[in-house]
This record gives structure tokens, C-alpha cells and sequence, in this order.
């Protein structure tokens, strides 16, 4: 889906979460180096990381999305990749990666795992991880297909009555593939009128895979940029922002206690 269809007007924006904004400026040392940007869409926080970066790397399956980061910010150098292939990149190579608006939720449990562990390798020990998850805690808010809300108008409330079928369809044809684990769940959401499956965990199951790879994980914000500290579920937050570092041993062994 990615690599097929062009979402570029879609995600051009520049508006950050106010958890994006905090951790940005508290790890302001980290992403002043090289920072490698996970799917980075239409720019929308690419345009703040080329401002604060010494070099930033980002890489999208979309050419669509690249070329416009190409010709929207020419000193970033951005590149046609897929996040499960971080083979071209050299070992100890940036100082900090961020994968925004839940980049690593559209990869299953294996796949995730994978990937974090190859960031650890091209990260700078010490180098400073950022993403965001899906909250697991915030399954049972999410929407049905035939959920009217957020129709500010008439006009709007035609247009979701009339996708209401779409909607509908799409997550009968998803349902079967959906998960629900000791540690995560896969669920098929309202993203693009149900036509994904999405990755979701709770604050402590995602320290606790972070430790697993070799990182320290330092903080955990919701959308808002309020800590969620450990035990909490932060429920009404659809989405949590974590901050790792990684530690300075070799291979997948325990980095520190977590956070």
C-alpha cells in the first residue's frame, strides 16, 4: 500500500505532537549529529531535523514521498529503502534515529524485533533512539466502521455515511488476521479506512522489548508530553513516544534495568 499509492498531499504537514516537540529539544544534543529519519512521508517532521542536524538520512518506501523530501528539503539526503533492510547502512554510523508517527507499527512481531535490533547496530553507543507505538491500552476506544464523529458538518457527515460500506468490507476482509498476544496485538484500525493492520503494545511490554534489544530506555510521554511512568496505561493517549539510548555492549544482551 505504501509503495503503491501516493499519500503526499495527504501527510504534507508541518505540525508536530507535543511530545515530538519536547523530546526533540531535551534531545537536542543527539539529533544535532547524524540522525536517520524512519519513513519520513511527506516531511513533516524531516523539515525541524534538517534544521537542528548536522546530516539527516531519510528513508521512505514511497518514492512519491521521497522525491517531494528530495525537492522540499535539498540538504537532507533521502532515499527509496524498506525499514526492514537497514543493510546499507554502516555499523555505529548515527548518533540518533527516529521512527515517527508509529512507522514500526505496520511490521509484525518478528520483523519488529529485527529492526531494532539493526538499529542498535548502526547507532553510536550512547546513540539515542525516539519512536512512537500504537497504545495497546487504547483498543477498546478506537471507532467502529459505522462511527460517525468528528463530522463537523452536514457536508462531512455525507461523505463518512457514504464510506461507511468501504469501511465496513474492508474490516470483514482484516478481521481474521487480527492477534491478540501476551505482549502485543495486531488490529486492524480506522487508518486509511480499515485497510491495515496495525502493531500495538502497552508502555511496559515496549520498555521491556527496547531493554531486550540492547537499548536504555530512558522516558515515555503520550501525545500530550506527559510522562507514563511504569504500570501506567495512559489509555486515553492513542499513540506513546519512547526514548532509548543504546548501551555500549555487543549483540541483544540487557542494556540496563528498565525504566
Amino acid at each position: 500500500m505504501w509503495r503503491n499509492k501516493n499519500f503526499v498531499r495527504h501527510y504534507a504537514s508541518r505540525t508536530l505532537r507535543p511530545a515530538e516537540v519536547i523530546l526533540l529539544v531535551r534531545h537536542a544534543g543527539a539529533f544535532s549529529g547524524r540522525v536517520l529519519e524512519l519513513g519520513i512521508g511527506a516531511g513533516r517532521v524531516t523539515g525541524y531535523l534538517v534544521e537542528l542536524a548536522a546530516a539527516v538520512h531519510g528513508i521512505d518506501v514511497s518514492p512519491a514521498m521521497v522525491d517531494y523530501c528530495r525537492s522540499t528539503y535539498p540538504t537532507g539526503t533521502f532515499t527509496v529503502a524498506d525499514l526492514r533492510d537497514m543493510s546499507g547502512f554502516e555499523s555505529e554510523h548515527f548518533d540518533a534515529v527516529l521512527g515517527a508517527n508509529n512507522v514500526l507499527d505496520v511490521l509484525g512481531d518478528e520483523e519488529r524485533v529485527r529492526v531494532l535490533r539493526d538499529l542498535r547496530r548502526i547507532l553510536k553507543p550512547g546513540g539515542v533512539l525516539a519512536m512512537s507505538a500504537h497504545n495497546r491500552a487504547h483498543i477498546p476506544y478506537l471507532r467502529k466502521p459505522t462511527d460517525l464523529r468528528g463530522a463537523r458538518n452536514l457536508l462531512r457527515a455525507a461523505g463518512k455515511l457514504a464510506l461507511i460500506p468501504l469501511r465496513v468490507r474492508n474490516r470483514r476482509r482484516l478481521l481474521p488476521f487480527e492477534r491478540s498476544e501476551a505482549d502485543y496485538a495486531l488490529v486492524n484500525d480506522d487508518a486509511h479506512d480499515y485497510t491495515l493492520l496495525h502493531y500495538y503494545i502497552s508502555r511496559d511490554s515496549q520498555v521491556r522489548q527496547l531493554d531486550q534489544q540492547g537499548f536504555q530506555p530512558l522516558e515515555c510521554l503520550d501525545a500530550e508530553g506527559r510522562l507514563v511512568d511504569v504500570g501506567q496505561e495512559a489509555s486515553e493517549s492513542a499513540e506513546l513516544h519512547y526514548v532509548a539510548r543504546r548501551g555500549a555492549g555487543g549483540g541483544d544482551g540487557r542494556s540496563a534495568p528498565a525504566a
